[in-house]
Protein backbone atom coordinates (compact mmCIF):
# COMPACT_ATOMS: atom_id res chain seq x y z
CA UNK A 1 0.00 0.00 0.00
CA UNK A 2 1.59 3.53 -0.87
CA UNK A 3 2.17 6.33 1.57
CA UNK A 4 -0.68 8.82 0.29
CA UNK A 5 -3.12 5.84 0.83
CA UNK A 6 -2.00 4.42 4.34
CA UNK A 7 -1.50 8.17 5.29
CA UNK A 8 -5.60 8.11 4.55
CA UNK A 9 -6.71 5.24 6.00
CA UNK A 10 -4.70 5.89 9.68
CA UNK A 11 -6.62 9.49 9.23
CA UNK A 12 -9.93 7.78 9.30
CA UNK A 13 -9.12 5.93 11.90
CA UNK A 14 -7.94 8.47 14.08
CA UNK A 15 -11.07 10.77 13.75
CA UNK A 16 -13.62 7.62 14.46
CA UNK A 17 -11.56 6.96 17.68
CA UNK A 18 -11.67 10.48 18.39
CA UNK A 19 -14.97 11.45 17.70
CA UNK A 20 -17.13 8.37 18.06
CA UNK A 21 -18.09 5.73 15.67
CA UNK A 22 -21.70 5.66 16.94
CA UNK A 23 -24.72 7.17 15.49
CA UNK A 24 -25.70 7.99 19.42
CA UNK A 25 -24.34 10.69 20.94
CA UNK A 26 -21.98 10.11 23.74
CA UNK A 27 -24.42 12.37 25.99
CA UNK A 28 -27.01 9.97 25.71
CA UNK A 29 -24.72 6.94 25.90
CA UNK A 30 -23.42 8.28 29.67
CA UNK A 31 -26.73 7.75 31.02
CA UNK A 32 -28.71 5.23 29.03
CA UNK A 33 -28.80 1.41 30.32
CA UNK A 34 -25.60 -0.46 28.70
CA UNK A 35 -25.91 -3.62 26.45
CA UNK A 36 -29.47 -3.57 26.74
CA UNK A 37 -31.34 -5.99 24.36
CA UNK A 38 -34.97 -5.92 23.55
CA UNK A 39 -35.94 -9.31 24.94
CA UNK A 40 -34.33 -8.64 28.20
CA UNK A 41 -36.44 -5.02 28.33
CA UNK A 42 -39.76 -6.52 27.53
CA UNK A 43 -39.31 -9.71 29.89
CA UNK A 44 -39.00 -6.99 33.24
CA UNK A 45 -39.61 -3.77 31.71
CA UNK A 46 -41.03 -2.78 35.23
CA UNK A 47 -36.91 -2.69 36.04
CA UNK A 48 -35.82 -0.55 33.19
CA UNK A 49 -39.32 2.05 34.20
CA UNK A 50 -38.31 6.25 33.99
CA UNK A 51 -34.70 4.58 32.66
CA UNK A 52 -33.24 5.65 29.18
CA UNK A 53 -32.50 3.27 27.04
CA UNK A 54 -31.45 2.98 23.29
CA UNK A 55 -33.01 0.78 20.73
CA UNK A 56 -33.62 0.03 16.66
CA UNK A 57 -36.63 0.29 15.08
CA UNK A 58 -38.76 0.53 12.13
CA UNK A 59 -42.49 2.44 11.98
CA UNK A 60 -45.16 0.48 10.98
CA UNK A 61 -47.67 2.58 12.27
CA UNK A 62 -48.79 5.80 13.71
CA UNK A 63 -51.16 7.36 15.69
CA UNK A 64 -52.19 11.00 17.72
CA UNK A 65 -52.93 10.61 20.87
CA UNK A 66 -53.47 13.55 23.42
CA UNK A 67 -51.49 15.79 20.98
CA UNK A 68 -48.81 13.66 20.59
CA UNK A 69 -47.84 11.61 18.27
CA UNK A 70 -47.97 7.40 18.84
CA UNK A 71 -45.66 5.33 16.48
CA UNK A 72 -46.17 1.47 16.85
CA UNK A 73 -42.92 -0.39 15.96
CA UNK A 74 -40.84 -3.50 15.49
CA UNK A 75 -37.40 -3.67 17.37
CA UNK A 76 -34.48 -3.90 15.05
CA UNK A 77 -31.15 -5.19 17.25
CA UNK A 78 -28.71 -2.74 16.83
CA UNK A 79 -25.03 -3.70 15.91
CA UNK A 80 -21.92 -2.27 18.01
CA UNK A 81 -22.23 1.53 16.10
CA UNK A 82 -26.07 1.42 17.13
CA UNK A 83 -26.76 1.10 13.69
CA UNK A 84 -30.46 -1.11 13.29
CA UNK A 85 -30.59 -4.63 12.04
CA UNK A 86 -32.97 -6.94 10.61
CA UNK A 87 -33.15 -9.91 13.51
CA UNK A 88 -31.65 -13.62 13.27
CA UNK A 89 -35.19 -14.89 11.80
CA UNK A 90 -38.87 -13.72 12.00
CA UNK A 91 -39.23 -15.64 14.78
CA UNK A 92 -36.49 -13.97 16.82
CA UNK A 93 -37.01 -12.71 20.56
CA UNK A 94 -35.31 -9.10 19.49
CA UNK A 95 -38.24 -8.63 17.01
CA UNK A 96 -40.77 -7.21 19.18
CA UNK A 97 -43.41 -4.59 19.36
CA UNK A 98 -43.27 -1.60 21.48
CA UNK A 99 -45.12 1.86 21.35
CA UNK A 100 -42.65 5.22 21.07
CA UNK A 101 -44.62 8.20 22.40
CA UNK A 102 -43.39 11.43 20.27
CA UNK A 103 -43.83 14.94 22.39
CA UNK A 104 -43.21 18.22 20.71
CA UNK A 105 -43.74 16.22 17.12
CA UNK A 106 -44.20 19.04 15.11
CA UNK A 107 -40.35 19.85 15.19
CA UNK A 108 -39.70 15.91 13.27
CA UNK A 109 -38.39 16.36 10.53
CA UNK A 110 -41.16 15.35 7.69
CA UNK A 111 -38.44 12.54 6.03
CA UNK A 112 -39.24 10.78 9.26
CA UNK A 113 -42.25 9.53 7.27
CA UNK A 114 -39.69 7.74 4.54
CA UNK A 115 -37.45 6.33 7.67
CA UNK A 116 -36.53 2.90 6.42
CA UNK A 117 -34.86 2.07 10.19
CA UNK A 118 -34.08 4.00 13.37
CA UNK A 119 -31.79 4.31 16.21
CA UNK A 120 -33.77 5.79 19.42
CA UNK A 121 -32.88 7.01 23.01
CA UNK A 122 -36.22 7.36 25.06
CA UNK A 123 -37.62 6.49 28.48
CA UNK A 124 -39.19 3.64 29.47
CA UNK A 125 -42.67 5.41 30.67
CA UNK A 126 -44.75 2.01 30.85
CA UNK A 127 -46.77 -0.27 29.58
CA UNK A 128 -49.75 -0.37 27.16
CA UNK A 129 -52.82 -2.34 28.12
CA UNK A 130 -51.87 -4.24 24.97
CA UNK A 131 -48.77 -5.57 26.62
CA UNK A 132 -46.52 -3.51 24.56
CA UNK A 133 -43.77 -1.11 25.96
CA UNK A 134 -44.13 2.37 25.52
CA UNK A 135 -41.26 4.67 25.57
CA UNK A 136 -40.53 8.62 25.32
CA UNK A 137 -38.65 9.67 22.33
CA UNK A 138 -35.73 11.77 23.24
CA UNK A 139 -33.06 11.46 20.61
CA UNK A 140 -33.65 9.80 16.70
CA UNK A 141 -31.68 8.92 14.28
CA UNK A 142 -33.56 8.07 11.00
CA UNK A 143 -31.99 6.05 7.87
CA UNK A 144 -34.30 6.41 4.31
CA UNK A 145 -33.96 4.36 1.24
CA UNK A 146 -32.26 7.18 -0.25
CA UNK A 147 -29.49 9.89 1.93
CA UNK A 148 -32.24 12.47 1.39
CA UNK A 149 -34.48 10.99 3.89
CA UNK A 150 -31.48 10.63 6.54
CA UNK A 151 -32.60 12.28 9.54
CA UNK A 152 -32.19 13.36 13.17
CA UNK A 153 -34.22 14.84 15.86
CA UNK A 154 -33.79 15.26 19.11
CA UNK A 155 -36.46 16.56 22.02
CA UNK A 156 -34.79 19.99 23.42
CA UNK A 157 -36.12 21.37 26.73
CA UNK A 158 -34.57 24.17 28.47
CA UNK A 159 -34.09 23.30 31.58
CA UNK A 160 -33.75 27.05 32.96
CA UNK A 161 -37.67 27.21 32.28
CA UNK A 162 -38.89 24.50 34.00
CA UNK A 163 -40.25 24.66 37.22
CA UNK A 164 -38.43 23.85 40.15
CA UNK A 165 -38.92 24.15 43.99
CA UNK A 166 -35.75 23.79 46.45
CA UNK A 167 -35.45 21.01 48.65
CA UNK A 168 -35.10 23.50 51.84
CA UNK A 169 -38.41 25.19 50.98
CA UNK A 170 -40.17 21.82 50.73
CA UNK A 171 -39.26 20.45 53.65
CA UNK A 172 -40.15 23.57 55.67
CA UNK A 173 -43.41 23.54 54.18
CA UNK A 174 -44.24 20.39 54.56
CA UNK A 175 -44.17 21.48 58.57
CA UNK A 176 -47.17 23.66 58.21
CA UNK A 177 -49.40 20.68 56.60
Amino acid sequence: MNAPIMARVLLLLTLCVTVGCTFVPRKYLRVAVPNLTFSALATTPQTYQNRLVVLGAVIVEEHMRDGDLWLHVKNRPLDETYRPQLPNSPNDSEGGWYWIVVKNHQSLPQSYHHWADMTLVGRVTGIEPDGQLRVQLIYARGWGMTSEHDGVWEHLVDENYGPTTPSELIRESDLFR
